[in-house]
């Protein structure tokens, strides 16, 4: 559908999110095929990668990609270091950096911004220039997990530290009309949100176990309701054949939960990777809050993906289908922001 363009700018901002940002392929792919084309893109940590990519026309080949990650492969891409952040990122970047071959920002097919924050002094700062792979790299530097990036004699750290979902910043591109997707609406648990229930259908993945029957099946209403089997997830091993260590296994839970649903709270003592997780969700929530509080887009897109961890990279597919199912739902705000004939 053709669009009356009442904006001569429209700008598309890619908040921060981690693995929840596989979202953002669905949400772009939604709006082209309404015929939303964005001028200029503006990401913020996986919002910065996946804006990237978009912006050099490569998103076919990362949404390819993504689908074909498996939990075994991402842990074997977060290479362990015990020298200024948890995961060191060199394998993941490389992928990224054989794609981009040496690509600057200024060669890419739309404008495009990663926002990353300095880390003596807590700016926010605005990457428009430069290599490609240098700038995503930047902004996705989470604190504690991924080693910081030394660019022009300052450290940078991850964009989310200061604006998650970068709406300034496209307006500073000169976009008067902003679209922005926020993965980060609905993942504390559900618990500081006081939106209605919604009875969600069941995954497509649940499998309902058959049981063993003589005869005809009959629907018994005293009968306890059928059980939903579980996946297990495979023991992850090292190229040495032994296992990787027990904070980088998947329970059973977190290998086949929803994306939608968060979890319900647990009694047992948190990991230290769990602990990390949930600690930068809450940094998140709180800074994106506010931010959009002073600096609110035109058209904001949240889909919901509660149940969905920072470091579940391997669940793609149902991410990039909320991504989508987000900016359905919003399409006839979106009609009537920008207007269509």
């Amino acid at each position: 559908m053709a669009i009356r363009r009442r904006y001569k700018r429209i700008g598309l901002v890619l908040g921060g999110g981690a693995a929840r940002g596989w979202a953002h392929i669905g949400a772009i792919r939604a709006l082209h095929e309404a015929g939303i084309k964005p001028d200029i893109v503006a990401g913020t940590s996986i919002g910065a990668l996946v804006g990237a990519v978009y912006a050099n026309g490569d998103l076919d080949w990362l949404e390819e990609w993504v689908t074909r990650l498996t939990w075994q492969s991402v842990v074997r891409l977060l290479d362990l270091r015990l020298s200024g952040g948890l995961l060191g990122g060199k394998k993941v970047i490389q992928v990224f950096a054989n794609r981009f071959n040496g690509c600057a920002i200024g060669e890419l097919q739309m404008p495009f911004a990663a926002v990353a924050t300095e880390l003596d002094s807590g700016r926010e700062t605005w990457l428009q220039d430069g290599g490609v792979v240098d700038a995503v790299r930047a902004s996705i530097a989470i604190p504690g997990l991924f080693t910081p990036v030394l660019r022009e004699g300052v450290w940078l750290v991850d964009g989310g530290l200061s604006n998650p979902v970068p709406v300034s910043a496209a307006r500073g591109m000169r976009a008067d009309c902003v679209i922005a997707v926020d993965l980060n609406n609905d993942i504390l648990n559900g618990r500081d949100f006081g939106g209605a229930v919604v009875d969600l259908p069941p995954l497509p993945t649940e499998e309902l176990v058959e049981a063993e029957t003589s005869g005809p099946l009959t629907l018994d209403p005293d009968a306890p309701p059928p059980v939903l089997a579980t996946p297990e997830p495979p023991m992850l091993l090292r190229r040495n054949g032994k296992p990787f260590p027990g904070w980088l296994q998947p329970s059973s839970e977190e290998y086949s939960r929803d994306v939608r649903v968060p979890p319900a709270p647990s009694a047992r003592v948190p990991s230290m990777l769990t602990s990390i997780a949930q600690s930068i969700d809450i940094m998140q929530v709180r800074i994106t809050r506010s931010r959009l509080a002073g600096e609110p887009a035109d058209i904001l897109i949240q889909p919901r993906l509660g149940g969905m961890g920072i470091f579940d990279f391997h669940r793609a597919e149902p991410a990039i289908a909320e991504g989508r199912a987000a900016v359905e739902a919003m399409l006839p705000a979106i009609r009537a922001c920008l207007g269509t004939d």
